[in-house]
């Protein structure tokens, strides 16, 4: 009877012992880790446990089994950690965390926030599927220390938006780009590119889409090579000169106003592609540019004896465009139809995060047992049950401007020139306007009638636009026939009066003609270079009749576009 009792109290310990010593993931655990630095024992007990969770039965592993996994807090927890740890690797972590007491509070933060680490290699996992499969990729350990300033420099840094901001920042930092024609030749501060985004985000001066992207989306804006000063710049250009073009987030059609010539001013920034034009090369620097500007992701595209660019449009597809189609395309290290094929993976958020947890979860099982490709099995499975979607791969935006500029070549070859289809704008219905306080005051949209040739658009006439400021203005297609826009003026008393003209262009030494009904001449107002923005043209003098007539503004044949706000008449 004693020994019997014996027995039972051994086998009772022993049965106490196996549960004191089951590991399980832990806080003390993980803090002893950070705290040395070393990260070998704490890699090796959690990947063991992630593998005890998996069905020993690879015949028993299938989605219904795996998902639960997925969504259990501690588990998917675990499971970013070892991922985390075997791509930036457990040694550069441990050494990272030795370097410096903020690093460990950093990490701290970081091991124990599932969110944040699963953005973090999400956002650095290969579009590529091949690469995704083959699953040797690596990150940098400096993105941690860039990660670990932008964390102390801004509390907002560390939730929503600006958390994928700030980890796009340390993946993808100023100067990881190719730099291109205007570009900074001093990538800017990864801090202060990270600042400027969001301060332009919180005034507004971004696309509405920019609060939609994903981690990997921003790393594919705040790259730029351009300085923050041209972003500035090309923000407001593209307010003054073509609203249009931000308002439906179009701002990749101002490539089409690069002057395709070989450039007669040296580039010292993106002004300067804009005013001087430039070949295949600048207008995909100036593409990718001027849609990093408003907040678009874009990146720069190689092709056969030629570049142009790829960019997010506001449907959240990939397009490209100023070339050839994706077939002829290579960019971000891929053929195109290959980052078409990752493009569209990533667009399929919950899908595209499951597959890659399951490729993680995979690398933690033993292969032997024939877990890991059950668990593989399972994450292809749920790649291909994606709905199909249908990319025409030899399709392009505005393919006819790969190799010209379509105004001038279309000229030299003799074609014929396109046919307007399109009814000029409606004119405003008001009254003539009058003089206050011996000045005529005429907003460009107030035009009484608008009408002219259309050489390469269907428009006739004047555009008119919303500008950013509530008003709006009009705008003179570039390379027309003849366009021009009538204005009703009662005039306070019979002599010569000084003109002087709101105006934006983006090339040197445009002209507007300025006549009236009541005489035959016709004055000639330069159009200063203002590099997009809003200027002010030198008084010009015009002779006009007292009473209610008409004055006409023109543009000269093959004008590069000129932006017109308002123009005044002061008697002299």
């Amino acid at each position: 009877m004693r020994t019997r009792k014996i027995s039972l109290a051994f086998v009772a310990m022993l049965s106490l012992c196996g549960n004191v010593h089951a590991w399980e993931p832990n806080a003390k655990e993980l803090d002893a880790a950070v705290d040395s630095g070393d990260f070998a024992r704490y890699f090796s007990n959690i990947s063991a446990w992630l593998n005890q969770k998996l069905p020993a039965e690879p015949a028993n592993i299938s989605e219904a089994a795996l998902k639960p996994l997925l969504k259990d807090p501690v588990f998917a927890n675990t499971l970013s950690q070892r991922q985390l740890l075997l791509k930036v690797g457990a040694a550069n972590v441990g050494a990272f965390a030795k370097a410096d007491k903020e690093n460990k509070a950093f990490l701290t933060w970081l091991l124990r926030n599932t969110q944040a680490m699963d953005l973090y290699l999400e956002a650095a996992t290969p579009t590529g599927l091949k690469a995704r499969e083959a699953n040797n990729w690596a990150i940098s350990p400096a993105s941690l220390e860039l990660w670990k300033k932008l964390y102390y420099a801004d509390p907002d840094s560390r939730q929503g938006i600006y958390l994928k901001l700030a980890i796009a920042t340390a993946l993808n930092p100023p100067g990881t780009v190719n730099i291109g024609a205007g570009g900074s030749r001093t990538p800017a501060d990864p801090l202060v590119r990270y600042k400027y985004y969001k301060a332009a985000h919180q005034n507004k001066e971004l696309v509405p889409s920019f609060d939609k992207l994903t981690v990997w989306d921003y790393t594919k804006i705040v790259s730029s090579g351009a300085s923050d000063a041209d972003l500035s710049w090309g923000r407001e250009m593209v307010n003054s000169f073509r609203p249009d073009l931000r308002a439906t987030e179009m701002v990749v059609d101002m490539t089409g106003l690069v002057w395709r010539r070989n450039s007669p001013v040296p580039y010292t920034n993106m002004k300067t592609v804009l005013q001087g034009g430039g070949k295949c090369g600048p207008r995909s620097s100036f593409a990718v540019f001027i849609n990093h500007a408003f907040g678009i992701p874009a990146i720069g595209v190689g092709q056969p004896a030629h570049a142009c660019v790829a960019w997010r449009g506001v449907d959240g597809v990939w397009r490209v465009g100023y070339g050839r189609g994706w077939a002829a395309s290579r960019l971000d290290g891929l053929t195109g139809p290959d980052f078409v094929e990752g493009s569209l993976a990533r667009s399929l958020g919950t899908q595209f995060s499951q597959v890659e947890h399951l490729r993680w979860l995979a690398a933690s099982a033993t292969a032997s047992h024939g877990q890991a490709s059950a668990v593989l099995a399972v994450a292809q499975k749920i790649a291909q049950a994606a709905p199909a979607s249908v990319i025409d791969l030899n399709a392009s935006l505005k393919p006819d401007e790969a190799n010209a500029d379509p105004g001038v070549e279309a000229a030299k070859a003799g074609q014929p020139k396109a046919k307007a289809t399109a009814k000029p704008v409606e004119p405003v219905k008001a009254g003539p306007v009058k003089a206050v306080q011996g000045v005529l005051h005429v907003e460009a949209a107030s035009f009484t009638a608008t009408d002219g040739q259309a050489q390469f658009s269907a428009q006739k006439g004047v555009v008119r636009m919303d500008s950013p400021a509530g008003d709006k203005q009009v705008y003179f297609q570039q390379q027309q026939s003849s366009c021009w826009a009538d204005y009703a003026i009662d005039v306070p008393a019979k002599g010569t009066y000084e003109i002087v003209m709101s105006v934006a262009a983006i090339n040197d030494g445009q002209l507007l003609e300025v006549g009236s009904d009541a005489y035959n001449a016709v004055a000639l107002v330069h159009v200063p270079m203002s590099h997009g923005l809003w200027a002010t043209t030198k008084p010009v003098d015009v002779k006009l009749e007292q009473g209610i007539q008409k004055v006409r503004i023109a543009v000269l044949p093959n004008e590069r576009g000129i932006a017109l706000r308002w123009f005044e008449l002061k008697q002299k």
